[in-house]
């Protein structure tokens, strides 16, 4: 269970919002037209596989009793223009796991000819997914081109005060409604993310709605460097006030109340509790290291040794130090109570920060939605780092990198007398620095006698994030997970799997703290790199760097680009030439493309070499030292990734002299 859902059960204890009336009142019933009629397609949309007429959605609280239920209505038609628009929209699926939460549920599909097929909701099947969502599924009937889908459905489920609707999606929307409806005493407040919405705020008899409209939505399109959902035209919602608590004035579940509900759950402990870490810690003598920094790095590898973290464990025991440090297993909210304790018992300041992937969502300081503010980090204020408790795959100081290059709330401890709790901050969580984290590839080439075979003397490096996957892959994985990882590391870099010796060092996770690169040093005999043309041999040096994303498109670019991180991809080239032969075209392995603002390089691609003798020697540098670039940034982007594309493919040309 995500944080934010225990925090809200305590708090809303606090604020009165679950008393309610003691009559239960009826739900908004969705209108459905009993002579639907086929819409109208201009010449823009007919260029589309699928148009979405109308998406209405609806979010309804109602008292019931001394409880407050959550209704959810979702109604929509598409006019379908083609095959792939049909295999889109001939399913549909519901966030349902029980029939019974299941209140109204209508599908439809309109023929071009006029006739109606209404589904019969006995069809509804169950649907589980590997990842453990369940659905109802149901499938549309005799869908045609040109024909419609119209559905609509009600469920039941528990209350959220928070919550977010992607009203954008790849086909275009002409109109879409979102609607919060609740009893007066509960005011909602909605924001836009990446539109203008147009919102009303209206009372109603003993309701209070809030009308959030979007029109003419263009397809999005899910692009190359670029987050998808975060970039969606997004309506996020949340309950703000409460007229009939306190005063009514008090604004509910911000930043501040977050931040102490955050310290209670994760920074208190019982005297039992600490008095078994404290055995813990003297039994691992970790008070005797030396840094701070030490100590930290030896805590986490023994604790993510050590210790199991699942999310099926009872909740009596999904918190309690003592539990955990007997049977070493742990929920998510239970280990990082653990590290807490630890950190405590070495003297270590420590900060609990409240992120979110930046993939999904964004921590806003001023529309407090406590939804996203689901995956919290240690911040350790004497070194100015960060670690991920609960992320096995990452080690001090590097975390999971879309949690950072964004705003984040920090949970600052402060203390009062005898009373501590935390102060909210929202500030950046940074990532490390663009130089932390490489590829380096360094590579001498020779050709064998018969002029057949490139022999490829490598050694590939990788540091920081670049090193996360392989680190796990070797250090969690079998034997032939290994040797594939192996073969993949090689094959990048030569096109071939001939490999006649190999060594991996550093792939263990300890080597984070000690900021040792993985790295694979390897002699490959790669024939698919030349081609004997006469009197020519055709040598594809570009493969040394391997295969590259190239980036061509027709269409504008409509969202700005982001990476996962930072980081730098240098390769040094060091090719001997068989005697009597010479490079004709050298001057095709250089490039330039090199981008700077006022705080100096962003990103590039340079690439140049020089010949001693007999021996071409090749530098790149390819960089990117941000993970955001705005859409002006696009072009310049383009040609510095395009860049790697186009040396990949430089072969050089070889002559015999004279």
């Amino acid at each position: 269970m995500h944080i934010y859902k225990k925090l809200l059960s305590f708090l809303l204890l606090l604020s009165g919002v679950l008393s309610g009336s003691s009559q239960t009142p009826a739900i908004y019933k969705e209108e459905w037209s009993s002579h639907p009629t086929l819409h109208k397609m201009t010449d823009q949309e007919n260029k589309q596989s699928a148009v979405v007429i109308s998406d209405i959605r609806r979010v309804e609280f109602i008292d019931e009793g001394k409880e407050v239920a959550e209704y959810r209505t979702l109604h929509k038609i598409i006019h379908l223009n083609d095959n792939t628009g049909i295999e889109a929209f001939n399913k549909v699926y519901l966030g349902v796991a029980d029939n019974n939460d299941i209140v109204d549920i209508r599908a439809r599909t309109i023929l071009p000819d006029g006739k109606v097929i209404n589904i019969d909701k006995q069809n509804i099947k169950d649907l589980k997914e590997e990842d453990g969502n369940e659905y109802k599924i149901f499938a549309m009937e005799g869908l045609v081109i040109g024909s419609e889908v119209e559905y609509t459905y009600t469920y039941k489920r528990s209350p959220s005060w928070f919550g977010a609707q992607y009203m954008q999606s790849k086909f275009p929307v002409r109109e879409a409604l979102l609607e919060i409806l609740a009893p007066k005493r509960l005011v909602f407040q909605a924001k836009g993310y990446n539109c203008r919405l147009a919102s009303t705020d209206t009372v109603l008899g003993e309701k209070k709605i809030i009308d959030g409209k979007l029109k003419d939505i263009p397809a999005a399109e899910d692009e190359k460097y670029a987050v998808y959902k975060a970039n969606l035209q997004t309506i996020e919602y949340r309950l703000s006030y409460n007229t009939e608590s306190g005063n009514g004035q008090d604004r509910l579940f911000t930043w501040q109340e977050m931040a102490k509900k955050v310290y209670e759950f994760y920074c208190t402990f019982s005297d039992k509790e600490i008095e078994k870490t404290k055995d813990l810690v003297e039994a691992n003598k970790w008070g005797k290291l030396g840094s701070i920094a030490e100590k930290i790095a030896t805590v986490e590898n023994f604790v993510k040794k050590q210790f199991a973290t699942r999310k099926d464990i009872d909740a009596e025991n999904a918190g309690s130090l003592e539990w955990i440090i007997k049977n070493k297993l742990a929920s998510p909210r239970g280990i990082v109570r653990l590290y807490g304790a630890i950190f405590n018992q070495l003297g270590i300041p420590y900060q609990i920060v409240m992120t979110c992937s930046r993939e999904d969502a964004r921590i806003d300081r001023s529309f407090e939605n406590w939804n996203n503010a689901s995956d919290p980090a240690i911040y350790f204020p004497d070194t100015k780092k960060f670690m991920a408790p609960s992320e096995l795959y990452t080690r001090y100081p590097f975390i999971d990198p879309y949690w950072g290059g964004q705003e984040a709330l920090f949970c600052r401890p402060v203390t009062i007398g005898t009373f501590t709790t935390a102060i909210a901050e929202i500030r950046q969580l940074p990532l490390e620095d663009f130089s932390e984290s490489f590829n380096r590839i360094e590579s001498s080439l020779h050709l064998t006698p018969g002029l057949d075979t490139v022999v490829v003397d490598m050694k590939q490096s990788y540091g920081g994030y670049s090193a996360a996957y392989y680190r796990a892959s070797i250090s969690l994985g079998d034997a032939e997970q290994q040797r594939q990882v192996l073969k993949s590391i090689v094959r990048f870099g030569t096109n071939s799997e001939n490999i006649v010796s190999s060594k991996i060092d550093n792939a263990d996770f300890e080597s984070y703290s000690k900021n040792a690169p993985f790295t694979v040093n390897a002699t490959v005999k790669a024939s698919e790199m030349v081609e004997n043309a006469g009197n020519k041999i055709l040598l594809k040096i570009g493969v040394i760097i391997g295969p590259q994303v190239e980036m061509y498109q027709e269409k504008a670019r409509q969202f700005p680009i982001q990476i996962a991180y930072p980081h730098s991809l240098e390769r040094f080239i060091t090719l001997q030439l068989p005697d009597g032969y010479t490079a004709k075209n050298l001057d095709d392995l250089t490039f330039h493309n090199e981008y700077q603002d006022q705080a100096g390089v962003t990103m590039g691609f340079t690439s140049d070499y020089k010949v001693e003798g007999n021996t071409i020697k090749v530098h790149i540098m390819e960089q990117y030292r941000r993970t955001f670039f705005p859409l002006s940034d696009y072009e310049n982007f383009r040609k510095v990734i395009n860049s790697s594309a186009d040396f990949n493919k430089v072969v050089l040309v070889l002559e015999k002299k004279g």
